[in-house]
């Protein structure tokens, strides 16, 4: 796997675009093009990975093991799995945080165990609607991040044909003398980070996630490939795989056995596809894909009425006292917002 990574780097088309050495860092790319590239800055940000990666393993061990204990299921899934299933556990795929996917009943056993460790929630992504997911943080600097998710989404639009208890019976076992979690199988990994890679925002590591998917890619042999694509289709996202698989092919030319022989399906989820460079249309994508009038005005009054922990610390307010003359200031500042370029 290290050879064909290194055949990725040397034959990526885009690396040559991201001239400052801080668009590398924003892609994710500083401990991969550490390698080849011996500036100061790039050299830093690999070391504070590697740190990083060190901590969070200590970490996340700790966590897994208390859930093991405590008989919740949970899978490991995204950047953190990737660096035990594609990069040798190492630290060369940087993360922000470590995703971790839960059924909804589990989740206030699993706040008590984040409480017991000494985690703080995070209060720019709470409540039920808003991101499907709740964020942990410890008092490391910087913190380790812990995302425990009840449904799988990407910023706007939920994917109905991932849920936990369709996808925990096909999960794949990661077992070492370490660790022992269960992370996607193959295929849902290939198809998620697809979804995924879609979502995000193109300044904010996405580029790292077309290696994900290239050694995803690799790592099937030319049957589960094609399954993947039957699959694809069975969960509506035939049209989304091919067109990432193309990138793919034009991002590392000759370096992957693309069959890019994939019929076109009228697919009712045709939102991965879409452009949202404006706030607000998440929000209409979102409000599209949540059902009943009651979840939909709990969705607004979720975004609109933010908790006065999160408006305080937002404003750097050291008092709650004055928190409520700063919610009029947050609500015309992020209506404002709704209709800028992201």
């Amino acid at each position: 796997m290290k050879k064909f990574l290194q055949k990725l780097l040397e034959n990526d088309v885009k690396i040559n675009n991201f001239s400052s050495d801080k668009q590398i860092i924003n892609q994710g790319l500083a401990p991969l093009i550490s390698t080849i590239k011996t500036s100061t800055t790039i050299q830093k940000a690999n070391l504070l990975e590697q740190s990083k990666y060190l901590r969070w393993q200590e970490k996340a061990l700790d966590f897994f093991q208390l859930l093991n204990q405590n008989n919740i299921k949970f899978i490991v899934f995204k950047g953190f799995a990737y660096s035990f299933i594609l990069y040798d556990k190492c630290h060369i795929r940087p993360y922000s945080d470590i995703d971790i996917f839960i059924q909804e009943s589990d989740y206030s056993k699993v706040e008590k165990i984040l409480k017991d460790l000494h985690y703080s929630k995070m209060s720019s992504r709470q409540g039920k609607f808003i991101s499907f997911q709740n964020s942990f943080y410890d008092n490391n600097n910087p913190p380790t991040t812990l995302d425990i998710h009840w449904q799988i989404n990407n910023r706007i639009e939920i994917h109905q044909h991932f849920q936990f208890s369709t996808i925990y019976t096909n999960t794949s076992n990661i077992k070492d003398e370490v660790f022992d979690f269960k992370t996607l199988n193959i295929i849902d990994a290939f198809i998620l980070a697809c979804f995924h890679y879609q979502a995000h925002r193109p300044n904010h590591r996405k580029h790292i996630w077309l290696y994900d998917l290239a050694l995803l890619w690799y790592r099937m042999n030319s049957e589960a490939q094609e399954k993947c694509i039957k699959i694809a289709k069975q969960k509506n996202t035939s049209q989304l795989v091919k067109n990432i698989l193309i990138q793919l092919q034009e991002t590392f030319p000759n370096c992957l056995n693309i069959n890019l022989k994939i019929e076109y399906v009228n697919e009712n989820s045709q939102n991965y596809l879409k452009q949202r460079n404006k706030k607000i249309t998440d929000i209409q994508f979102r409000l599209q894909n949540i059902t009943g009038l009651k979840n939909k005005i709990n969705y607004l009054s979720e975004y609109i009425f933010q908790s006065k922990d999160y408006v305080k610390k937002r404003y750097h307010v050291k008092s709650n006292i004055w928190v409520y003359l700063y919610y009029p200031r947050m609500w015309i500042e992020d209506i404002l917002k709704l209709f800028k370029n992201q």
